[in-house]
């Protein structure tokens, strides 16, 4: 299972749960916008992906070190949204992210 194929299945169960959502968390709309932006996110690192992807089989403009770079970052991003089902026996260790890049709360 990919790191993609892992979070479409958990926005999925996500999304199916919003229902019970309780007034302070938001509610149930609050939920669905939250997995609707968290698809978002992992879109766009499918679309940054296969454009990666496009470059190096020659059906497009070479890739600059700033989509390489951007792809990281997508990537990154998709293993921090990840790590919140750390638990799921689905979770694939890889995809842990250390530590150290944590983002301490303001």
């Amino acid at each position: 299972m990919t790191i993609v194929e892992f979070l479409y299945a958990r926005l999925d169960e996500d999304e199916r749960a919003a229902h019970a959502a309780s007034p302070g968390t938001g509610g149930p709309g609050r939920v669905r916008a939250d997995v609707a932006a968290k698809r978002r996110i992992v879109n766009e690192y499918v679309r940054a992906y296969r454009s990666g992807v496009d470059a190096i089989g020659g059906r497009g403009a070479p890739a600059s070190d700033d989509s390489w770079g951007a792809l990281h970052a997508w990537r990154k991003a998709l293993e921090h949204l990840a790590s919140a089902y750390a638990g799921h026996p689905d979770f694939d260790r890889t995809w842990a992210v250390p530590q150290g890049e944590n983002v301490p709360r303001r």
